[in-house]
């Protein structure tokens, strides 16, 4: 049985129904949806209290209802909060609340799921992976705004080195440079070596980072892998094949040289090495590296200049996956690797993660680069994600009003609301199926020609403030969070919170400097998870 943290799922509130006999009308917990004017009725003398972020979007909430139901203002009361968390509304008991998703799982029988006509319409326009398991008996739980890190791209730098910084898709990413493989081969290209942007020292091409899970995590998502993604907290997926493959990755990882010598003087380059490394920079360039006989065929090219691969042995017909050695200066990914603030303050690398609390808007300005936002480059053709939090919207159970609670929720997420959202919190916007608010269409040509509305989903054509919030919102639609799930014996206990405790970190940071193959971690960690999950198993699995 799937389970939240601390509380199961509960029975969906009784809601009385519209007798056919006569008029729906909303009153002593009836909700009545008005198909033809498609807003909910609401309840005589109904006050909805909303948390909110701050007076600016209360008061815009304010004055968007007043223009739909002039007939009946000031319903909506809001109570602008600073923690988003469980005990603040539990002092505060707001007919809608907003919180972090890992504190709405905490109370979430203490809500109800909005109506079908609502769900129907707020689903089109939010992304469903963030708080899943908490909507998996009606829709409980809608993100409002997101937190994390995205991939960003120095494009002002790029150009300026002479690459195409072409980006048709418009995606983010410069077409040159949207996978790991490409990246990987401009690692091998500047080899290490020491490199000044704009006489500045420049530290790496990519700057990651393997010291912590949270950040980590984003690198363990090769091959579409999520942990916990049957829903089962007895079940982390390390099992399978794509936990394989994303340990593959990692290893992939540890061959190339993403961080670059230091110059031992400003403005003076060390002298060109052959190859990847130097001989000075490691005393491991003689080792062979290892080939996995097991693995298919690499398609990837390597720089013609890298003279430490293999020559294949097998007599077979099939070609044996070709892996560099580990490059030391990669050790740098584990200790003070965190440059991703750096990388916005002093233009250390092309490439990097970006967390959404760090001054991107700012840093652009003042250095006159232009940093592009986006998803993640992919690995074999599948994009990684990386881990985002989410606070978002809750409709309460103990409201008085249920029918006027879903009509301040509709209008909460409506274009509308969500363009007020934008307008006054300093916050991503947590919001899919999203085009410029420049091409909206006519509206003479928004019905087809039969003079019906079009079937498609129609997008919401928003203003963002800037480009870089526009980006950024898009880049989380990629994006994935920490699994809810919990153990059946105890709810308290999420299966992820396992991860911590498991050697996860220090295990694939063995794989990247291959000190062990990503089968040996497997292994490795799968025996780990099995002994750490053996008191939350049931009484027959523990007998066998």
């Amino acid at each position: 049985m799937r389970k939240l943290l601390l509380f199961s799922i509960g029975m969906m509130l009784a809601l009385g129904g519209c007798a056919e006999e006569k008029p729906c009308i909303a009153e002593k917990g009836i909700v009545c949806y008005d198909e033809e004017a498609q807003q909910y009725q609401v309840e005589e003398g109904a006050k909805i209290r909303v948390m909110v972020e701050n007076e600016a979007y209360g008061q815009a909430l304010e004055e968007l209802w007043n223009k739909e139901h002039p007939e009946q203002t000031d319903v909506i009361e809001p109570v602008v909060v600073q923690s988003f968390d469980a005990a603040t509304w539990l002092g505060y008991k707001t007919d809608i609340a907003l919180l972090w998703s890992n504190d709405a799982a905490q109370i979430i029988n203490n809500f109800m799921p909005v109506q079908p006509e609502l769900e129907a319409v707020i689903q089109e326009h939010a992304p469903r992976q963030f708080g899943e398991l908490l909507n998996v008996n009606g829709l409980r739980y809608v993100p409002m705004s997101y937190y994390g890190l995205v991939f960003s791209t120095n494009m002002s730098m790029l150009s300026e080195m002479g690459y195409d910084v072409s980006d048709e898709n418009g995606d983010g990413l410069a077409d040159q440079f949207d996978s790991f493989e490409e990246l990987m081969k401009l690692a091998d290209e500047w080899g290490g070596q020491a490199r000044t942007y704009h006489e500045r020292q420049m530290e790496a091409v990519f700057p990651f980072a393997i010291s912590e899970l949270w950040a980590s995590m984003v690198f363990l998502s090769a091959d579409d892998f999520r942990f916990f993604a049957s829903q089962d907290a007895l079940i982390s997926g390390m099992e399978t094949e794509e936990f394989l493959e994303t340990l593959k990755f990692l290893r992939a990882m540890g061959e190339h040289s993403w961080y670059l010598n230091r110059e031992e003087s400003a403005g003076e380059e060390q002298p060109a090495v052959s190859g990847v490394e130097d001989e000075n920079s490691r005393n491991t360039d003689s080792e062979l590296p290892v080939v996995d006989s097991e693995s298919e065929v690499e398609s990837e090219e390597f720089p013609p200049e890298s003279s430490n691969v293999k020559e294949s042995q097998d007599s077979s017909e099939e070609e044996e996956e070709i892996i560099l050695p580990y490059q030391i200066k990669n050790d740098r990914a584990f200790d003070g690797g965190w440059l991703y603030d750096v990388y916005l303050e002093k233009l250390i690398s092309p490439f990097s993660l970006v967390g959404t609390w760090m001054y991107y808007n700012q840093q652009e300005d003042i250095e006159q680069q232009d940093f592009y936002f986006s998803p993640m480059p992919s690995w074999k053709e599948k994009i990684l994600s990386p881990l985002a939090k989410t606070k978002g919207y809750l409709l309460s159970a103990g409201t008085k009003y249920p029918s006027a609670a879903n009509e301040v929720y509709r209008i909460i997420r409506s274009e509308a609301g969500i363009q007020a959202y934008i307008d006054t919190v300093d916050e991503i916007p947590a919001v899919t199926q999203v085009d410029r608010l420049e091409n909206r269409p006519n509206l003479e040509t928004e019905e087809n020609e039969e003079g019906k509305e079009s079937q498609t989903i129609k997008p919401y054509y928003l203003a963002f403030r800037n480009e870089n919030q526009r980006q950024i919102s898009y880049a989380f639609s990629f994006s994935q969070e920490e699994s809810m799930v919990a153990f059946e014996k105890d709810p308290s206990v999420r299966g992820w919170d396992m991860l911590s405790e498991i050697g996860l970190i220090e295990i694939a940071q063995k794989v990247i400097k291959q000190e062990i193959t990503p089968e040996e971690a497997q292994l490795e960690l799968l025996e780990n998870s099995e002994n750490w999950m053996k008191p939350f198993k049931p009484v027959d699995e523990e007998l066998e």
